[in-house]
């Protein structure tokens, strides 16, 4: 017999709201209060979502968002920046890590979940497929990126359908490496994405949409969907933790962008995501002063990227030692970060460091 899930439509909300749902709802999965859930959530008014390791000033071109009333906001999962209008839909799968049928590898439970999307997709005509790590492709353009957290014994995994985009707003609002380039790299820019009304002609009810991708879903997992609301002590939870993500130090987050004229900034690409550091270095004494680690890299636990940049702090910048501070972190630690390896966060510092002059010797690896 099919294990029963809830099927939860929450409609349209701000973005504080929806952030603060998925704290609730995950935390609530987490004690057992509610089944495995399948929720539908989307945004209004639109908004701009930075990843949890992000930084706002870094990403989101705030005095457009200001003056074109964009709310801006911060998700609980990794990954990059994201422009919400009110017609894109989102997806997400709340349950236990130990949810039979569902793999414990993450680049598995990846996969799980965006075919889940991609069958959804075909049951509206759309031919598409998965591109690891966490994307979902139409004839290689991307209609929906994915990601994911976890807290306890839960886990929260979710997705963004792109169905009617406005892909000018998004270049505008959001900070992107196209700002300075000519018109003909801007538009091979935009052609990357594409949408449900490109792909198909028209653009189908929402209400077929939502019944479509619920269908993949039930399919993919083998559950049944039974439409559920909100319990009461989700209602409370929400009440209680809505405040928080309505606040600027939620959205801005605990750290501050380090700046003094001794700031070096990298970026280094990886198969996971961009890596961006940020250094503020006492290059007489060779050490780093402080670290600022950002990107759109999906890490678990949430907190390792923070506690790399503890491990980071007023230790040597010397690449050998680098290279050990960071190899060290993590074997003592048990930090998963998808298509990311430990390497790939030394080659960023490195990269930080060099730029300011430092002749330090290159470790080979």
């Amino acid at each position: 017999m099919s294990a029963t899930w809830r099927l939860l439509d929450t409609g349209s909300l701000p973005a504080a709201a929806n952030m603060a749902l998925d704290k609730v709802i995950l935390a609530a999965r987490n004690q057992g209060i509610v089944p495995n859930t399948l929720r539908f959530l989307q945004f209004s008014p639109h908004c701009v979502l930075v990843g949890y390791h992000q930084a706002v000033e870094l990403e989101v071109e705030e005095e457009y968002c200001r003056q074109h009333g964009i709310e801006i906001n911060r998700r609980l999962t990794g990954g990059g920046n994201l422009y919400w209008d009110e017609g894109q839909l989102g997806w997400e799968v709340f349950a236990r890590k130990d949810t039979p049928g569902i793999p414990v590898r993450l680049n598995d439970m990846y996969r799980l979940m965006c075919e889940c999307a991609v069958a959804g997709l075909a049951r509206l005509g759309v031919r598409a497929r998965y591109r690891p790590a966490n994307d979902i492709e139409v004839d290689g353009r991307k209609i929906s990126g994915t990601g994911g957290t976890e807290s306890g014994d839960a886990f929260l995994y979710q997705g963004t359908l792109l169905t009617d985009f406005d892909v000018d707003t998004m270049v505008r609002c959001l900070k992107l490496p196209v700002q300075k380039l000519e018109d003909k790299q801007v538009k091979s820019f935009k052609e990357r994405v594409t949408c449900l009304r490109e792909v198909l002609g028209y653009l189908p009810p929402m209400e077929a949409i939502k019944q479509a991708m619920a269908e993949g879903f039930a399919e993919v997992l083998g559950v049944k969907l039974e439409p559920g609301k909100l319990t009461r002590e989700e209602e409370q939870m929400l009440a209680q933790e809505l405040p928080r993500f309505q606040s600027e130090k939620w959205t801005r987050g605990t750290r501050t962008l380090p700046r003094d004229n001794c700031l070096s900034m990298a970026e280094y690409k990886t198969p996971g995501g961009l890596i961006r550091v940020s250094l503020r270095l006492d290059r007489t004494r060779s050490r780093i002063k402080s670290a600022f680690i950002t990107g759109d890299f999906f890490a678990y636990p949430e907190r390792s990227i923070l506690d790399l940049e503890a491990a980071l702090k007023n230790s040597s910048s010397r690449a050998s030692d680098v290279l050990k501070t960071v190899r060290e972190f993590f074997a003592r630690n048990e930090v998963r970060i998808p298509g990311v390896e430990a390497d790939d966060f030394y080659h960023a510092l490195y990269l930080a460091i060099n730029r300011t002059g430092d002749e330090n010797e290159q470790v080979a690896l």
